[in-house]
């Protein structure tokens, strides 16, 4: 203990960390549990970080590069690699040496990665929190290239995916706030193209971004990032709402450095509300948007479909079905079938709430009314604790985009009245009788057989509208020829039909059965 004296002394628990790490063999699992999120020493930073960028006893990939500095940006990028190293407190004979690691990870990872660089890119503020850790360059590019792969999300400049994303999650929380901020045609692509290219080091300072950094990289999810975004608006909503008289320009000022008054006392409560908020939103909002994290040879044929023309986040049909069988605290929907009077007593959703959104043109007094009484029955089935209850609001159409449409005036409505936890079904109660037949419903003991409901027809029509989908679903290609000449016959435009991101599909049949009225939908991609 006494050769102890003069250096920091370690807690317990710090004492347990540093034999862990000293041992080797330690994974990520077994850092946190010693850790406990509680603050991590300055000695052992460099040891946890890198096993939470799982870079322990990874190689040196710049052993075999030739070290030519000769990109045609590379002027530009000695110059903000020179900044980078005039902010730190080092001795000046180790400068040189530093900047020229610095300068060789940028243009290596530049040239390897075939990306043309830009001071945009913010990779100077992402490269100052590991230049303090003074790694060897072997280390300082692995770190980088390791955050740049799972941290930095694809298409990080203005107008990209990444912020179109963050808007619909400002919008399902603080619809307030959103509505305030699209009044002044403020994106989120204008204050928060730093913070989530920089990972907030670009406006904090170096304790507080060393904090972000440790509870961020423990969690190893990509998308914790942004719901810390979320609450740095949250917190400085009453503000940001003050501004109406401000131009546009001071106001997203305003927002670019609201990062910058984080303290180090403000992390943990930071990432406890940010906890609160990811437990409070949709699972599919990570689900459906997985590729917007990793590399970019992944994901490029998931969903592509455009998250600036979205009217709200979207929910996929299977998590409507087990969000409302769980138990507990978990996101639980009231979902709100916006379909015509006749589609919905044909079939639909048993515990969904109907809302005829023909009304709301057809007879504005009625759909007040309709509105009035869907919030008191929420409320009631909540109270109750009904399967059917849920505080979010979930809406569902038919799936057809033009049969969609009032619907979605619907939701513009609820939107302008601030609602807050307000999601769509992802693709109608279309791709639920899809999801019903995929997964082979035949009858109540699976667990699912419950869910459809009509009041027009008997149980056994329900069922048979099952099986039936589910047959002609499996035999769909051996009818493909008929589906083009009933295109054909309705003079259906075929490039219409590939345009969408959901399937769509085309009517075959209609079918009667024990006076149970069905349309049969039958998938042609």
């Amino acid at each position: 203990m006494a050769e102890g004296v003069e250096a920091p002394l370690l807690s317990s628990w710090e004492n347990d960390l540093a034999e862990a790490l000293e041992e080797g063999g330690c994974d990520l699992e077994t850092v946190r549990n010693i850790i406990q999120g509680r603050p991590l020493p300055d000695s052992l930073r460099a040891k946890v970080w890198k096993i939470a960028l799982n870079v322990v006893g990874k190689g040196d990939n710049l052993a075999s590069w030739d070290g030519c500095l000769d990109l045609p940006e590379q002027t530009l990028i000695h110059k903000d690699c020179q900044e980078l190293v005039d902010q730190l407190s080092m001795p000046e004979e180790e400068r040189s040496s530093l900047l020229l690691d610095i300068e060789s990870v940028v243009t290596f990872y530049c040239k390897s990665r075939n990306v043309k660089y830009s001071s945009k890119l913010s990779w100077t503020y992402l490269l100052k929190p590991l230049v303090q850790l003074q790694l060897p360059r072997s280390d300082l590019y692995n770190c980088f290239y390791a955050i740049m792969n799972k941290y930095i999300p694809r298409d990080c400049f203005m107008k990209g995916r990444p912020f179109h994303l963050f808007r619909l999650l400002l919008q399902y929380h603080e619809p307030e706030l959103c509505s305030f901020l699209d009044t002044k045609k403020i994106t989120p692509d204008s204050y928060t193209l730093n913070w989530l290219g920089s990972l907030f080091s670009c406006d904090c300072s170096y304790k507080v971004t060393e904090a972000i950094w440790d509870g961020y990289l423990q969690l190893a999810d990509p998308f914790f990032i942004y719901f810390l975004m979320l609450i740095i608006l949250v917190n400085a909503k009453e503000v940001i709402l003050g501004q109406e008289s401000n131009s546009k320009e001071e106001v997203i000022q305003f927002l670019e450095r609201s990062p910058a008054s984080l303290e180090l006392e403000d992390i943990e409560d930071l990432f406890s509300l940010a906890q609160y908020y990811c437990s409070k939103t949709p699972a599919s909002f990570r689900k459906d948007n997985h590729s917007i994290f990793g590399s970019s040879l992944l994901g490029l044929k998931d969903d592509d479909s455009d998250l600036s023309q979205a009217l709200c986040l979207a929910v996929s049909v299977s998590e409507i079905l087990q969000a409302n069988q769980q138990q507990g605290d978990g996101v639980r929907f009231f979902v709100v079938d916006c379909r015509p009077a006749e589609q919905y007593n044909a079939g639909h959703l048993s515990t969904a709430f109907h809302l005829d959104s023909d009304l709301m043109l057809q007879n504005p007094s009625e759909f007040a009314q309709s509105v009035k009484s869907l919030l008191e029955a929420q409320k009631q089935s909540i109270e109750s604790g009904s399967i059917a209850g849920g505080e979010h609001l979930c809406f569902m159409g038919s799936g057809r985009e033009e049969e969609d449409m009032y619907m979605n005036m619907v939701l513009a409505h609820f939107l302008q009245k601030n609602k807050e936890y307000v999601s769509i079904a992802k693709g109608g109660f279309m791709v639920l009788q899809q999801h019903l037949a995929d997964i082979n419903v035949e009858g109540p003991e699976n667990g699912y057989g419950h869910w459809i409901a009509s009041t027009s027809g008997s149980k056994s029509s329900i069922n048979s509208l099952t099986e039936v989908s589910a047959h002609f679903h499996k035999t769909a290609g051996l009818l493909k020829w008929l589906f083009q000449i009933l295109l054909l016959l309705e003079n259906r435009d075929m490039q219409f039909l590939h345009r969408s991101p959901f399937l769509y599909h085309v009517p075959l049949k209609q079918l009667v059965s024990g006076g149970f009225h069905i349309k049969l939908y039958i998938n042609i991609t």
